[in-house]
């Protein structure tokens, strides 16, 4: 076994030193960002304009939506007709078989053509404009364009998408899973949505299978073997289809119970583009103490919500764009084994969005109310507590300081200091102020980053680098 996984880990080596020389060298490599050259054909026509032009875009955002309506269009047409006509042969009438009425199919009809006909007009206005930019050849004709820019659809255009993906971390809570749905159906009554559950007590499958048969697969267990936390959402996120997911734990349901919080979320999501991660349990704005962590602090005069930038934010719940959690790799599998708690995976899935790019924020949106009361969780159970926040928390904290803080076996350096400082300018300059005194122990000018008074030595703690180079 030894000598297999030997063999393993030495091919996985040679494999990212390959990786390595073809990112260096040609600019590609399964599994990082790549540079593809088109077809000739297309550069021919499109030369002009790059692969992900905004105007390329829309295109094959209109080519995609006419295709899907005119599909709709010509089946329902020749429905109708078979609801007219029944047909005779067993063949037949099985294709043909549908418990929709002629009402509803001329309903389906009318809305698709209505659809199509609006997008034509604008797609004559779109090439009419590119034609008088001169930005496509005299000789590129629609039919051209359709070939060029449906290499890459857009997902978000498939129907019957949901807008958000629930994801509950489950382990032997049975008298809570109706509670669950009955809150994430009212969430679906105002937002599509869609409930999916890492089951990691796959004993309890049949009550799952069933519950996902009754709820017309609103509900979407996923079946595991105590992977726990880190594997568990990293897993149920590779099946989300939601623009955004909200992260659950069994021990939790939400209040407001009506799910009014959540068109406030996706609003303020839609309206922040690099805006990657919402806490809506707890959060911090440092390492330390000295801040001001009340989110009424801050208001977007945007969306008028409440929120506030945040250092780091608390698992569950937590909302997380899926295209952002994509691109940082999602949660660290590295900082446990499976089976053990993602303790610290919060705040490191934190520092890593801020690094990457994007913004990570708090909204005091909701509660938290118990789903089973009198049942302790999980992971502050007398024979478990210490295996969380004891054994894993010491590790996973450690491996969290090698990366960000001063290195393994110190604590929190320069590097988090200079974050908590830029998070501290993001919240100044971006958001409206509410507060009548300054929150932050950095205070509040727009430039600079001024030092921390001496009682505050959070991050005063010598660089342990992983090797000397």
């Amino acid at each position: 076994f030894n000598v297999k996984m030997l063999i393993v880990n030495v091919l996985r080596g040679l494999f990212g030193l390959a990786c390595a020389w073809l990112l260096a060298n040609l600019g590609r490599c399964n599994g990082d960002q790549l540079r593809l050259d088109r077809l000739a054909y297309c550069e021919e026509r499109l030369g002009k304009l790059p692969s992900h032009d905004p105007e390329l875009l829309i295109l094959r955002d209109l080519f995609q939506t006419w295709l899907s309506n005119r599909r709709v269009e010509f089946d329902m047409e020749a429905l109708r007709e078979k609801i007219r006509n029944p047909p005779t042969s067993l063949e037949d009438q099985y294709a043909w078989k549908t418990s929709w009425n002629e009402s509803y199919v001329i309903h389906r009809i009318e809305n698709a053509k209505l659809t199509r006909t609006e997008i034509e007009a604008k797609l004559v206005s779109v090439v009419r404009d590119l034609r008088e930019k001169g930005l496509i050849e005299p000789t590129t004709n629609v039919q051209d364009l359709v070939h060029c820019t449906s290499g890459h659809l857009q997902p978000r255009l498939f129907p019957d998408q949901p807008l958000v993906s629930f994801m509950l971390q489950y382990f032997k809570r049975p008298r809570a899973i109706d509670k669950f749905v009955t809150m994430l159906q009212a969430c679906n009554n105002l937002i599509p949505s869609e409930f999916l559950i890492n089951v990691d007590s796959p004993q309890e499958g049949q009550q799952w299978a069933d519950l996902s048969w009754s709820t017309n697969g609103f509900v979407i267990p996923v079946m595991s073997f105590n992977v726990h936390e880190l594997r568990g959402y990293n897993r149920l996120a590779g099946v989300a289809r939601g623009k955004y997911m909200v992260l659950l734990q069994d021990d939790d349901l939400i209040e407001p119970a009506d799910c009014s919080w959540l068109p406030k979320l996706v609003n303020q999501f839609e309206a922040m583009p690099t805006l990657a991660m919402v806490g809506l349990n707890r959060m911090q704005l440092s390492h330390g103490e000295g801040n001001d962590l009340n989110a009424y602090n801050f208001m977007d005069p945007n969306t008028t919500n409440n929120i506030i930038f945040a250092f780091q934010v608390d698992l569950a719940p937590l909302a997380i764009r899926r295209s952002a959690y994509k691109f940082v790799g999602g949660l660290d599998e590295g900082m446990s084994d499976p089976g053990e708690c993602g303790i610290w995976s919060d705040w490191e899935l934190s520092i890593r969005f801020w690094t990457a790019g994007w913004h990570v924020a708090y909204m005091p949106l909701i509660r938290k109310a118990p789903s089973d009361p009198g049942e302790v969780g999980g992971t502050h159970k007398s024979e478990t507590g210490v295996r969380c926040w004891g054994r894993q928390q010491g590790i996973a904290s450690t491996l969290y300081m090698a990366r960000w803080g001063a290195g393994w076996g110190s604590g929190p350096g320069k590097f988090l200091e200079s974050l908590e400082n830029y998070v501290r300018i993001v919240n100044l300059k971006v958001l409206k102020g509410l507060y009548t005194q300054c929150p932050f122990r950095k205070g509040c000018d727009l430039e600079g980053d001024p030092p921390l008074p001496e009682r505050f030595r959070d991050y005063k703690h010598e660089d342990r680098p992983m090797v000397q180079a």
